[in-house]
């Protein structure tokens, strides 16, 4: 599962809804993320992912600079276009890094967070454009927050380290 420190990124759109737990009805969000990352970052997907969709591009004019042999920037297929990957995955940490820069007061902690709905696009040096889907319960404060950074660029950090694939979990409960 991917994870990031600090990382610029944009908040495309945002679905607020109400979901019931118990007898709670709880104000929910899906805020759709964009995001773009090394390619390096597809090998916490799956090791082979990376090598699938780069290669070595093969140009005297464009020599590999130092001893990387693995340094994948040309993207070999580029007409497949934007993959999606499947699974959700909970519970995830979200940061938003929206305070001072000081401290963490002011930025919006997510520490339940579900992410999924990832879709990635290769590019050309070895970037990938992402578009992935996270689901929140806030309160009306970080809502009203959250409306407030809509369309806007912020730094951001993702913790997936205890998350699970609950797509995979749930189909072993059946």
């Amino acid at each position: 599962m991917l994870d990031f420190i600090r990382h610029p990124v944009r908040i495309l759109h945002l679905n607020v809804r109400t979901e019931v737990h118990g007898d709670e009805e709880r104000t929910a969000v899906d805020i759709k993320l964009g995001f773009d990352l090394p390619n390096r970052a597809l090998d916490k997907l799956s090791p082979s992912l990376r090598a699938s969709l780069y290669e070595v591009l093969d140009d005297p004019n464009f020599p590999v600079l130092g001893p990387d042999d693995q340094h994948l920037t040309h993207v070999k297929n580029p007409q497949l276009g934007t993959l999606k990957w499947a699974g959700e995955y909970a519970p995830v940490g979200l940061h938003f890094h929206t305070g001072n820069g000081r401290s963490a007061k002011g930025d919006l902690l997510f520490p339940e967070a579900t992410f999924g709905k990832l879709a990635i696009t290769a590019k050309e040096g070895g970037t990938c454009a992402c578009v992935a889907r996270a689901q929140i319960l806030p309160n009306p404060e970080e809502t009203a927050k959250l409306v407030g950074l809509l369309k806007h660029e912020i730094p951001a950090t993702l913790d997936s380290a205890g998350a699970v694939d609950t797509e995979v979990e749930g189909a072993d409960d059946e």
